[in-house]
């Protein structure tokens, strides 16, 4: 008997470590069974300023509602009021995603989260299109950047008084909505939850007394900022102090860099003269309600091609513009965080004002060169390329100006408009003077004549007064939106990479334009024809530069211009880069450096350098920076060749002075004070689950209780028995102890 007992206590724990290694495996298939977890991690987060957070979070463990899908107004009222498995997450189709209805949904206690289905970019022509809103959609104010511009204080131009830049600003973007939202990109996503979630098991919840099983949602996006910047990073000092780790933040400053190139190479020692440097600008972000959804077709990339194709041109002339000895220096701009309060020019201009740009040591080696400092007193005018990518009248762009500076400079201005003009007429393109008496639009031209107010500036835009751009800074502003698609049917991607678009034939134009305007600013003369020939903006470039920040950034062009380590974000990229500006300290964007690398191979001269190694600074000599690229594929070896560019392109901090200087008043409004919240590795996410009714909840948990009980009853039947059930064991035990205390 004792064999037997002992045979089945190593049979029982054989089975026990069994099942105990395989749980992993078993609870990960019954996990699988259970919840369909969705691709998406477009969440909606959180962003705070100096006064005020915004954005989205959900609850620790995630928010927990049954998916109701929004088709007309009755569903407003189904979730809103009369609906019986709330709390509820709102399923949205992208046309009925805007302020009003976003609004009437995230203040209901009976709506805990929402998703907005977004598949305008399905790559499958089968799949049913779900509109966008006709009237267009802007996450943004009516009136961007309105406390951070020039004119927050002004009588007569404050807050848009005489009409609005953006009317399809929803503010959502600056709204605290405090539940989870998240964008369904893939058509994956949609199916799972229309086809095996909602209409299975919801759809007619509408017309049934209880209607379970319901399909719920578990939508995670937990953000770990709270109340405003201030607050927020007082907090993460706090906690970084009295910990010493990284763990310990709750909010980082947004920011990144700014790119900048010089045409001029001289040297600190030589000190520059007032009204000596032309500024040529663009910016580079934009943002969206979601994370990875940062489209920016006519918000950025319109100016940013703009104004990398006229450098390429311009730099084919550097020599001529060299040899004038009274020709001014041309600095070409490229912005970040404009969106946020103009985080990159403002921090520009402090830099300026400090005598730090660029920044270098000040007790340097005598030995050592760098390039001279630019002060704002040195500006002599500038020219920033905005929203160019819409046209609304005809071909026509638009020349704005400052009408508070019309005194002192509007004699200026006008020579500056009539030579763009005359430039432009030459190009095939019409620039149209806007009305004097409006104020700028949004521009990163403000930055600076804030601080000094007789800066000849125009910025050329698409639109005279509102935005033609109806889906500024959102997800919508698509390439399609400013004629920059129009693809042959059935193009492969090396077509569609080479096609000269509609779009591309106008900014080669307005690039040519732009050109030959610089080099007569610059050198005071009109360029001659043979100069004009080089001053002429290639159209292959346009189209390549398009494409690869639109459509699809594994394109030849970034996959020559990057070195090898940073191209394979290139190759594994399946969708453009995004706009949106991050946070400072984390990482260069990955369009901040393709700009930087653009330009050092748009502007640089080609080396004779055969490895990376050799690719650098010779000693003393800090006035370039030397650029690293892959190079194309060579024919015969079929790998790439590699090739070393040097170049005057710099990278300049783009961080709000807000958070260099000492106790600034982050309510002041001076600099922009914008932080993004901290998140967990696993706290974004979005799962689907069914929920039974209550009854049968019960019925489990009744069963539940009374198999416990019964067990109880067994295992205290078997112990109380103990000695009757295996009265021979007991014998053969008795009989051992015996011997044992004979033997002792």
């Amino acid at each position: 008997m004792a064999a037997v007992i002992r045979k089945m206590f190593t049979v029982a724990s054989f089975l026990f470590i069994t099942a105990f290694l395989a749980t992993p495996a078993l609870t990960s298939r019954v996990k699988k069974k259970i919840y369909i977890d969705l691709d998406t991690k477009s969440a909606c987060f959180k962003i705070l300023n100096g006064t005020h957070e915004v954005g989205c979070t959900s609850s620790m463990k995630g928010n927990v509602g049954t998916i109701h899908y929004i088709q007309d107004d009755s569903d407003y009222d189904w979730i809103l009021s009369k609906g019986q498995h709330d709390p509820y997450v709102a399923l949205m189709n992208g046309g009925d995603f805007n302020g009003p209805n976003v609004r009437r949904l995230y203040k209901s206690s009976r709506v805990v989260g929402i998703m907005v289905i977004n598949t305008v970019n399905a790559s499958s022509s089968d799949w049913p299109a779900y509109p966008w809103p006709d009237k267009g959609f802007s996450t943004q104010e009516k009136c961007p950047n309105a406390q951070s511009g020039m004119y927050s204080n002004h009588t007569d131009y404050k807050n848009c008084k005489n009409g609005d830049w953006n009317p399809a600003g929803t503010s959502l973007g600056r709204e605290n909505i405090n539940i989870p939202i998240f964008s369904l990109s893939t058509e994956k996503d949609v199916d799972n939850i229309l086809n095996k979630c909602y209409f299975p098991f919801n759809h007619g919840a509408k017309t049934k007394s209880t209607g379970y099983p319901v399909c719920a949602a578990e939508m995670r996006s937990r953000m770990d900022a709270a109340v405003n910047s201030r607050i927020c990073l007082r907090r993460s000092e706090i906690f970084m102090v009295s910990l010493s780790m990284m763990y310990g933040r709750f909010c980082d400053p947004l920011g990144d860099q700014n790119v900048i190139t010089t045409l001029m190479e001289g040297n600190d020692t030589q000190a520059r003269k007032n009204d000596s440097v032309i500024l040529v600008a663009a910016k580079v972000d934009s943002t969206s309600l979601f994370m990875n959804e940062y489209e920016a077709a006519d918000t950025s990339v319109a100016g940013i091609v703009t104004l990398l194709a006229s450098a390429e041109a311009l730099w084919k002339v550097k020599d001529t513009i060299h040899k004038d000895p009274n020709a001014k220096d041309i600095m070409y701009t490229f912005f970040q965080g404009e969106t946020f309060d103009y985080i990159g020019s403002s921090r520009l201009v402090y830099d300026m004002k400090k005598k730090d740009f660029p920044s270098y040591p000040s007790d340097h080696s005598a030995k050592t060169q760098y390039l001279p400092k630019v002060e704002l007193s040195h500006l002599d005018q500038i020219v920033e390329v905005n929203q160019v990518g819409r046209r609304d009248d005809g071909d026509s762009l638009w020349a704005h100006t400052d009408p508070l500076g019309k005194a002192q400079v509007g004699t200026k201005v006008q020579e500056m408009i009539s030579d763009l003009q005359s430039f432009s007429k030459e190009a095939s393109l019409s620039i149209q003077k806007a009305d004097p008496d409006l104020p700028l639009p949004p521009a990163s031209a403000q930055s600076f004549l804030k601080h000094r107010l007789d800066i000849p500036a125009v910025v050329l835009t698409d639109h005279q007064k509102a935005f033609t751009n109806k889906y500024y800074a959102s997800r919508f502003d698509l390439p399609n939106f400013i004629n920059a698609d129009g693809f042959p049917p059935n193009s492969t991607a090396k077509e569609k990479y080479d096609f000269v678009t509609k779009q591309a034939e106008l900014i080669a134009n307005l690039s040519t334009s732009l050109a030959r305007y610089l080099y007569k600013a610059s050198t005071g003369k009109d360029p001659s024809d043979d100069v004009k020939q080089n001053l002429t903006a290639d159209s292959s470039t346009v189209t390549h530069l398009l494409y690869c920040f639109m459509e699809s950034p594994n394109c030849e062009l970034f996959l020559e211009t990057m070195e090898k380590a940073n191209a394979k974000s290139l190759k594994t990229a399946k969708v453009p880069f995004p706009f949106y500006v991050s946070v400072q300290n984390l990482h260069i964007n990955e369009v901040t450096r393709l700009i930087h690398a653009l330009m050092a191979r748009f502007t640089g001269q080609r080396l004779d350098v055969s490895s990376k190694s050799k690719c650098d600074n010779p000693k003393g000599e800090k006035r370039y920076s030397y650029t690293w690229m892959s190079g194309p594929v060579d024919a015969k070896s079929h790998k790439r060749t590699g090739m070393c560019y040097r170049s005057t392109v710099m990278y300049a901090e783009a961080v709000s002075p807000a958070f260099v200087m000492d106790d600034y008043d982050m309510t002041s409004g001076e600099y922009s004070t914008w932080t993004e919240s901290v998140w967990g590795n696993h706290a974004i996410g979005v799962r689907l689950f069914l929920i039974p009714s209550p009854s049968l909840e019960a019925s489990v948990l009744v069963v539940g209780i009374l198999m416990l009980v019964l067990s109880l009853l067994v295992v205290y039947f078997l112990y109380s028995r103990f000695d009757v059930l295996f009265s021979q064991l007991s014998q053969a035990r008795r009989h051992r102890y015996s011997f044992y205390e004979a033997v002792m």
